[in-house]
């Protein structure tokens, strides 16, 4: 054990067996050898003159250590090595416990040997307190005092150590409300629970099941309400295991709640607790109230700056929280941005001692209660704001959560690891922004067997601005965590990790009618047999033994209980009595010509007496309302609930224009007011509905297709439902469609139309009829054949024309163009002299400019020219070619 000291004894002797005599040790020359510092060798300096030698044990660790000898040949002579461990005293966790007859508690060690060893825990009082030698898991019995023993034997059986605690068990006369602080402020949270003078939630809460909690004015507070969300990787948070875990935070019926503050002023928190106790041989009911007072302290009337400013510890340093550049991603290490301080120039020497600073990307913290503003600057733009204000304060609370929401229950399979969070608050409730290892705090369980606590090494422990621990399921059960601080055990903070098969659905919130199926999950969902299901109070929820399906009956909080072999799971059922019903109409016009295929949504929610309309988190077998539509002849309507939009409807399905029943209305009206009721099927008086523009349809009686001829060259139409439409065609000198008069003969809410052909020419078109209303259209087609061959009409004559002259002129064009290039040219020589020549000049006095003559007058071509003509004459297509023209490019025109 540490600061101990132990002898070890020497033996030397010859190879025949024979040992020396004690007085033959100091010639042998014995060196003790240490494998560190582990060890301390007493009087180190001395020589050894006997068989005995003494360590003391200077630090917890594992060493080892040998002896050696010198041989009268020179050579020294090694011992075998001795393994030592050095540990701290053992002792039993805690020393002192209060528990309440019925209650138990997983007792562990701290210290004493690690290798090798068993330990045994024994109770010198079993008629008090029952243990189980191997796990340490006592039992309080009845009223009394009982000391626990812890003994450490080595594998062997040997006897190494021992510790001591003492339990006690009672029953309590009162109970006190606890909190980590007395004010809050608005929109700020702190949990509350119930707690003993001489204990806290680990000596009660296995013996108490009913929390019964009441806020004197809810104006000024309330309770958080209970909410379970599944984990997801968006949080931010480390878990390993087979599913994400499930997290709640608690329901208003559990034995811790969390408090929030919504106005100033003060009100008294109270909750009355019934605690089955029990006794030797029999059980007993006591029951419990506390109350406390909060302080519920407003906001300044200005406080702008609250959402911009920083809450810090005093003498603390930042991470690097103020960004040097304008890309903090950025691999520009120049930095643009500077940070100063705003404060008052007369402040004397001895304050800004204590001030807060700016180093760098950094901020230290000066004394408590300082506040300061901080100033940006961009040096690249000149430009100039501020950046963060910052409020120091000293750390009042500490607070379990997960991704920021506190949380009161966790419930994971066996071998799951999840992190949480560490929330520092100041005393109205703030949270820090950063108070990374400022408080210690210790972080304890009742069941270490069912769930094991894992605090990360120093640096490993913090996620950004959170420190963390880690939470690893063990064994199927249920434990109790507790965070509190270490200087201030009365500050502290709970949660409950139920390890194995889980209820689902969770902390449900139900309506008056409404029915539900719960189910098992998780770990070991072979929990069947002798299984249960139990509710607490029938009068709010009755449930299926057999199938688990709920139906909510009452307002109130229930327990939904599931009782199987070893096992015991329950959850909170909360039913809201409906006292309104709020029906919203659809936003789109209502018409039966082309509704959705669904039916018109007309959307319900449910008010229960508290006014609020907060949709349930779960799929119900049904919907508590029924539904009905004015007046009836129009459509019928359906109740609905949309499981995955968690909302609930009453679906209108109207009649076809077809179906609709005549009515006595002008005919000249198409639309009409409907309404659609909801109403609880529990308690009918209870009533919502919604009006909605109804625009009826039209339909066509005849078919879609008129077949006119000479002989019968008209036809009747009959539109039928709203007649207020509309008829278009394109043939208006060949066809018309009049409305005809029906001598008030007609059937309501049917018109008629007389389509007929105005010529005796053969033609085909389409009558567009058209509502306005609601933009409903319908095409009839109009055939009219006279029987007669058709002659080419004069527009097709002029057409004919006009290609073949298209045709025949360009050719013809082409052909004399080819011609006149195949002609001979002729072509005046210039005169030769002064004196013109004779007008009956023969013929022969023309030049040709081909003969060698006259080809001296001729000008010379230029030769680039000449090889341009050529290549144009051989690249153009079907352009006759003689030899002439072709190698003789001064003969071109």
């Amino acid at each position: 054990m540490e600061g101990s000291t132990e002898d070890f004894h020497i033996s030397a002797g010859t190879q025949d067996g024979q040992f020396f005599r004690d007085s033959q040790y100091k010639y042998m020359g014995i060196e003790v050898h240490l494998g560190d510092e582990t060890l301390e060798l007493i009087n180190l300096h001395e020589l050894l003159d006997g068989p005995k030698f003494s360590v003391k044990a200077a630090k917890i660790g594992t060493t080892s250590l040998y002896v050696t000898a010198k041989q009268y040949s020179g050579q020294r002579v090694l011992s075998q090595v001795v393994k030592v461990e050095v540990y701290k005293p053992l002792q039993i966790h805690p020393e002192y416990i209060y528990l309440t007859p019925g209650a138990s508690f997983v007792l562990s060690v701290k210290g004493g040997p690690k290798v090798g060893v068993v330990i045994e825990y024994t109770s010198l009082n079993v008629e008090t307190v029952e243990v189980q030698n191997s796990t340490g898991k006592l039992s309080a019995k009845t009223v009394g005092n009982s000391t626990m023993r812890a003994v450490a034997f080595s594998n062997e059986g040997t006897f190494i150590c021992e510790a001591f605690g003492r339990v006690e068990v009672d029953i309590p006369v009162a109970m006190i409300l606890s909190t980590q602080s007395d004010r809050l402020c608005v929109g700020c949270s702190m949990p509350i629970y119930p707690s003993l003078p001489k204990g806290d939630l680990f000596s009660f809460y296995e013996t108490c099941q009913s929390y019964t909690w009441v806020i004197e004015d809810d104006k000024v507070a309330m309770f958080q309400l209970a909410r379970s969300w599944q984990y997801g990787l968006d949080q931010g948070l480390y878990s390993e295991g087979k599913n994400y875990p499930w997290f709640s935070n608690g329901s208003s019926n559990a034995f811790i709640n969390h408090v929030i503050g919504r106005s100033a002023g003060k009100t008294k928190i109270s909750v009355s607790i019934t605690c089955d106790f029990l006794m030797t041989g029999s059980s007993g009911s006591i029951a419990y109230s506390a109350s406390k007072t909060i302080l519920v302290v407003p906001d300044p009337p200005l406080a702008l700056g609250l959402p911009i400013t920083w809450l810090f510890p005093p003498f603390y340093t930042t991470t690097d929280l103020l960004p040097r550049s304008v890309d903090p991603d950025s691999d520009d290490l120049e930095s643009t941005i500077g940070y100063s301080l705003l404060r008052n120039i007369g402040k004397s020497d001895l304050v800004l001692q204590n001030a807060n600073i700016i180093d760098g990307s950094k901020i230290r913290t000066g004394e408590s209660n300082a506040i300061d503003c901080i100033q940006a600057k961009d040096h690249s733009t000149g430009r100039t704001e501020i950046a963060s204000c910052l409020r120091v304060a000293e750390v009042a609370q500490a607070q379990i959560a997960a991704a920021e929401s506190s949380i009161h229950i966790a419930y994971l399979s066996v071998h799951d690891k999840v992190e949480l969070d560490i929330k520092y608050s100041d005393e109205l409730g703030y949270t820090f922004s950063e108070a990374l290892g400022i408080v210690p705090v210790k972080i304890e369980t009742n069941h270490p067997d069912v769930v094991s606590i894992l605090m990360p090494k120093e640096g490993n422990g913090t996620h950004g601005t959170h420190e963390r621990f880690v939470l690893q399921a063990r064994s199927h059960g249920t434990a109790l965590v507790r965070l509190q601080i270490s200087h201030i055990p009365k500050k502290a903070d709970f949660i409950m990790v139920s390890v194995g098969a889980q209820m689902y659905p969770r902390d449900v919130v139900l309506r008056s009618g409404q029915q539900l199926n719960f189910t098992i999950i998780g770990d070991r969902m072979d929990v069947r047999g002798s299984s249960q299901w139990l509710s607490s109070n029938e009068k709010v929820v009755h449930i299926n033994r057999i199938t688990g399906e709920a139906q909510a009956r009452g307002e109130g909080i229930a327990e939904v209980i599931f009782k199987g072999p070893n096992t015991k799971l329950h959850t909170t059922v909360t039913v809201l009595k409906v006292n309104q019903i709020v029906v919203n109409a659809p936003a789109e016009t209502l018409t039966n010509a082309a509704g959705p295929p669904g039916g018109y949504k007309f959307s319900v929610k449910l008010s229960d007496s508290t006014g609020h309309s907060a949709d349930s988190s779960i799929n119900h077998i049904n919907v508590p309302f029924d539904c009905k539509v004015e007046p009836s002849f129009v459509g019928f309507v359906e109740p609905w609930s949309d499981d995955a939009a968690k909302k609930s409807y009453c679906l209108f399905h109207p009649y076809s224009p077809a179906q609709l029943l005549p009515v006595k209305l002008n005919p000249k009206e198409g639309f009409l007011h409907i309404v659609v009721h909801a109403n609880l099927k529990e308690d009918p008086k209870v009533t919502g509905s919604a009006h909605a523009l109804f625009v009826k349809g039209f339909y066509i009686k005849e078919p879609r297709k008129l077949n006119l001829t000479p002989s019968c060259n008209h036809s009747i139409i009959t539109i039928g439902g709203n007649t207020d439409v509309e008829l278009f065609w394109n043939a208006k000198d060949l066809l018309s469609a009049s409305r005809v008069d029906t001598n008030g003969r007609g059937v309501p809410s049917q018109i008629s139309y007389q389509v007929e052909a105005l010529k005796r020419q053969s033609f085909y078109d389409k009558i567009t009829i058209i509502l306005p209303a609601t933009g409903q259209t319908e095409e009839i087609e109009v055939i009219y054949d006279t029987g007669e061959r058709r002659e080419p009409s004069t527009s097709g004559l002029t057409t004919l024309a006009a290609i073949v002259t298209c045709i025949v002129v360009p050719i013809a064009t082409i052909a004399l163009f080819m011609k006149l290039l195949e002609k001979k040219p002729i072509r005046e020589a210039p005169p030769r002299h002064a004196t013109p020549a004779p007008v009956s000049a023969p013929a022969a006095a023309m030049a040709d400019p081909a003969s060698p003559a006259t080809g001296e007058l001729s000008p010379r071509t230029p030769q680039p020219f000449m090889e341009y003509v050529r290549r144009t004459i051989d690249d153009t297509p079907y352009y006759k070619r003689d030899a002439r023209r072709r190698f003789n490019p001064q003969n071109t025109y």
